[in-house]
């Protein structure tokens, strides 16, 4: 495993001395993009539903846009992926792959279209355990990606270690998923989410993964329900592949400000 992996060579460097610290740091594969799934699969996803959801992910890495997304990346080391699977608890189902070639990313999507479901994960919805996790394994990688992005799918609310509020209006705060998110953010990770609706209307867990999961400068991707699934995750990973950071409003408040100032300062030497 790519994580365990380097949890050794780190404990192997710092043995060997702090001088060591550099020629190890110059060996993490340079990617232009780090990303990791992250997938509901609590008890309110039945069989069929989780079916539809493993499908959707690998019909996203057949599909000839993303891939042709991912190739235009190919001179700076492609991209790398893993999967992180939730409940009530979270794992990573699926390591840290490179994605450097049309054959890889062929491979990713047969290893994704055949992937196990955690029975272990049990039954309840811990959005907050499926983000740390994510957090976690992009900081304890082998990977140096241009940009880290975290994609967080799934039909439900936090609803255990805590319980968060999924009532209507759906924009409650949940602290311990905000900080999680709030932490990602920290980091320079992006997440984006898609929301499986289904018990909450129309678009109300939309607005649940708005208030609580992305980040600033992030988005959320609507599935009307697990029949819309695939053709949505297509669209939100093909997005989210050639997407870059965007200045947040209060970024682009200050940029204008000080775009302004210096008019100001030419204005005055001028005269």
């Amino acid at each position: 495993m790519a994580i365990s992996f380097k949890r050794v060579a780190l404990a192997a460097v710092a043995a060997a001395g702090v001088s060591a610290i550099v020629p190890q740091a110059a060996h993490a594969q340079a990617v232009a993009l780090e990303l990791s799934l992250v997938i509901d699969v609590s008890g309110s996803v039945d069989t069929t539903e989780y079916d539809l959801q493993r499908g959707g992910y690998q019909a996203a890495f057949l599909d000839a846009t993303v891939q042709a997304n991912i190739a235009s990346f190919f001179p700076l080391g492609g991209i790398a992926v893993n999967v992180i699977q939730f409940a009530t608890d979270a794992v990573q189902v699926i390591n840290w792959t490179q994605l450097n070639s049309i054959a890889d990313i062929n491979g990713f999507a047969s290893t994704i279209g055949a992937m196990a479901r955690n029975s272990a994960g049990g039954n309840s919805t811990d959005v907050e355990d499926g983000i740390n996790l994510a957090v976690a394994s992009l900081n304890d990688n082998l990977f140096t990606g241009a940009r880290r992005v975290i994609d967080v799918s799934g039909d439900g609310h936090q609803n255990t270690d805590p319980s968060c509020s999924g009532a209507s209006p759906y924009n409650i705060a949940c602290a311990a998923v905000q900080t999680a998110r709030n932490t990602a953010a920290a980091g320079g990770i992006r997440i984006n989410g898609l929301a499986i609706e289904g018990d909450y209307g129309a678009s109300g867990l939309t607005t649940w993964y708005n208030t609580n999961v992305r980040t600033t400068d992030g988005f959320v991707q609507t599935a009307t329900g697990f029949d819309t699934f695939e053709a949505a995750v297509i669209a939100k990973i093909g997005r989210e592949i050639i997407e870059t950071n965007v200045p947040e409003p209060a970024s682009m408040v200050l940029m204008g400000a000080g775009l302004l100032g210096l008019g100001m300062v030419r204005r005055r030497r001028r005269s």
